[in-house]
């Protein structure tokens, strides 16, 4: 009886893979503010960038950031501690580009459980620049990356301009996975939620935002204590009655996991992150999952085997389409794309069974409200 319904499941979620199919083909609309603005706008900027450790590629991803092709631009750097090893990177940034203003700031003080954002309101006292670009440390960019997303906030409408990334694996079987859910599952569903809508999805790869909209917002200090820092970000600017904008530029999301276990902790927690914010739209993403679906509807005989090869079929196109779409960051004869969806339809339903989230070595408990405090990973 159950079987006979899972139709209705696996339709529409057959229905979302053509639409990620030609939103890949696409690709995102316009930014607004985009056309006409990239060449006369282009404000001094402040790139704040929070670091913890020293990640393989980390030289490499903020070389990229120190080479942008801008007039007037300054990069922020934080860490909590002198004793921590990206220290020696950003010192080496500082002797290589000594006609960029590149600061390292050291402070231990912590604002609240989210570390990360307690670093960046560490840094913005040395923020000399009224327009700000946050970005995490394991993303890499062209040279042209900076003059892109600030183009959009000539529009005073605009209030955070966020990107969307592609991961790009090592050679680890867990950072493949991984690579793959970002670029087949998660970013193709931003890009059909965007062919939809207004822009809600706000991303850490990159947040360019005025200094007046942070404030606005409540400043780091609202964001302090939340897991989901970045979405919270924009819906406080949205709140304002201003626009959150996808910008036509691609970042690069370098992932680096050392076991399948890191990989799926990695992706359980940002599955939790999403019910925390989204309830609702969490519920609903086991659509964008017709693959693992069809399975159950084997037992309907042919009608069963006709949906499941349905699903086979617009799976490898999806792949197909990522891979042009996403320049063949990843190579195309690497299968285990059809293990991604089993492995996300796990991870979907464990979103479900706690609230508790590892980030680097912490554990945490995660609120309904998305406030985080410690607790026991379970």
């Amino acid at each position: 009886m159950i079987a006979a319904w899972l139709p209705l499941l696996v339709v529409p979620g057959l229905v979302y893979e053509v639409a990620a199919i030609a939103a890949l083909l696409r690709g995102p609309r316009p930014a607004v503010g985009a056309a006409g603005a990239a060449p006369s706008y282009a404000p001094p900027v402040t790139i704040l960038k929070p670091l913890c450790g020293e990640e393989p590629g980390l030289y490499e991803n903020l070389r990229s950031f120190c080479a942008q092709e801008y007039p007037d631009f300054q990069i922020v750097f934080g860490v909590h501690h002198g004793g921590d090893p990206a220290v020696a990177v950003v010192r080496r940034l500082q002797e290589e580009f000594p006609q960029r203003d590149l600061r390292l700031v050291v402070d231990g003080r912590v604002l609240g459980a989210n570390r990360k954002v307690g670093n960046l309101h560490n840094m913005l006292g040395q923020a000399g620049h009224d327009v700000l670009v946050l970005s995490d440390a394991d993303v890499r960019v062209e040279p042209g990356y900076l003059r892109d997303v600030v183009a959009p906030l000539a529009d005073s409408r605009v209030g955070v301009v966020t990107c969307l990334y592609r991961g790009v694996p090592d050679g680890a079987a867990g950072s493949r996975l991984l690579a793959q859910w970002i670029n087949e599952g998660f970013a193709p569903s931003v890009l059909v939620a965007q062919f939809l809508g207004p822009n809600t999805f706000c991303g850490g790869a990159t947040l360019a935002l005025r200094r007046a909209a942070l404030d606005a917002a409540g400043g780091f200090a609202a964001l302090a204590d939340h897991l989901a820092d970045d979405y919270l970000l924009g819906a406080r600017t949205r709140a304002l009655g201003l626009r959150t904008v996808l910008s036509n530029r691609l970042v690069d999301t370098r992932i680096h996991e050392d076991s399948l276990a890191s990989s799926y902790r990695h992706a359980l927690r940002w599955s939790r992150t999403v019910r925390t914010v989204q309830p609702v739209g969490h519920a609903f993403s086991v659509l964008t999952l017709p693959l693992p679906l069809a399975v159950f509807t084997v037992p309907l005989g042919n009608a069963g085997w006709a949906v499941l090869a349905a699903a086979l079929v617009l799976r490898c196109a999806l792949h197909l389409a990522a891979q042009r779409r996403w320049r063949k960051v990843m190579p195309t004869a690497d299968w285990t794309f059809l293990v991604v969806d089993f492995l996300g339809f796990a991870i979907w339903l464990h979103a479900w069974l706690g609230r508790q989230v590892r980030w680097r070595q912490e554990h945490f408990a995660v609120g309904a409200d998305g406030r985080m405090e410690k607790g026991v990973l379970r």
